[in-house]
């Protein structure tokens, strides 16, 4: 069974249409969804969106192009509902990004820096959005590691040497669409090479369909055709990976497994 351990049922998108998306899902081997939240009004849609299915889970934070919309009462919220509703498995999605100018870097830090201390204060993983950032993400995930910090790079699309250096923090790495893509022949010679206990795949939907679905609106559902694409790249079955990445799912997001 699969894992999507990062996508936005809380889209525009998809928002509307979650009976036939969690069918679809279900249909193609999907046990569990970790849908990500990241701005106030996508928190509270998310909240609202675990009473839809017990498929769902939540993850809570503030993505670094809404930075700018941070505030300490909207942090705070994150931190109750972490903390009371063992259906929210962690905190994020967070980061950096210096590729869009939606929000000022110095902005971006501050929220950033907020919520890795929020989430080793919770005992939570860290879902982190990384872009054009990362010396400076990794920079500061490494004044949380000997807080506990741990955590996960959403939607990988770095160099080996990135990769490593992530990994070396105890991070896992997350593969999207992107890597059944033509062009992404550096990405697929990281993804063989990740260890086992380190990898996670996801969706990212509504963005990054993969191969055979490129270019439409991504699903949970599609989470099978990244994990068929990458367990011919590592030379094991497809559900050989959808186990790994399963246990891998679980172990990081422990609540996971808890009941709620």
């Amino acid at each position: 069974m699969l894992i999507d351990t990062h996508c936005h049922l809380v889209s525009n998108k998809l928002k509307d249409n979650l009976n036939q998306i969690l069918q679809q899902a279900k249909d193609n081997g999907l046990e569990k969804i970790i849908n990500i939240a990241y701005d106030p009004e996508t928190i509270q849609l998310g909240l609202e969106q675990l009473h839809f299915s017990e498929m769902i889970y939540l993850t809570l934070g503030i993505q670094p192009h809404d930075a700018a919309k941070f505030t300490i009462p909207d942090a705070e919220i994150v931190r109750s509902h972490a903390k009371s509703n063992k259906r929210v498995v962690g905190i994020g999605e967070i980061g950096l990004d210096a590729y869009y100018t939606l929000s000022p870097m110095e902005k971006q830090i501050e929220c950033f820096e907020y919520f890795l201390a929020m989430a080793t204060e919770l005992k939570l993983p860290v879902v982190v959005h990384v872009r054009e950032t990362h010396s400076l993400v990794l920079d500061r995930i490494k004044q949380f590691l000997s807080k506990g910090l741990t955590g996960v790079i959403h939607c990988f699309t770095g160099t080996l040497t990135e990769a490593k250096e992530f990994l070396d923090c105890g991070f896992y790495l997350s593969f999207s669409g992107i890597v059944t893509f033509k062009n992404s022949t550096s990405l697929q010679e990281v993804a063989k090479i990740v260890p086992e206990n380190k990898i996670l795949i996801e969706t990212d939907s509504p963005y990054l369909a993969p191969v055979p679905m490129r270019g439409k609106i991504n699903e949970p559902g599609n989470l099978k055709y990244t994990c068929d694409f990458i367990a011919n790249l590592r030379n094991i079955s497809s559900q050989d990976l959808a186990n790994l990445t399963k246990q891998n799912a679980e172990t990081l997001f422990f609540r996971l497994k808890e009941k709620s």
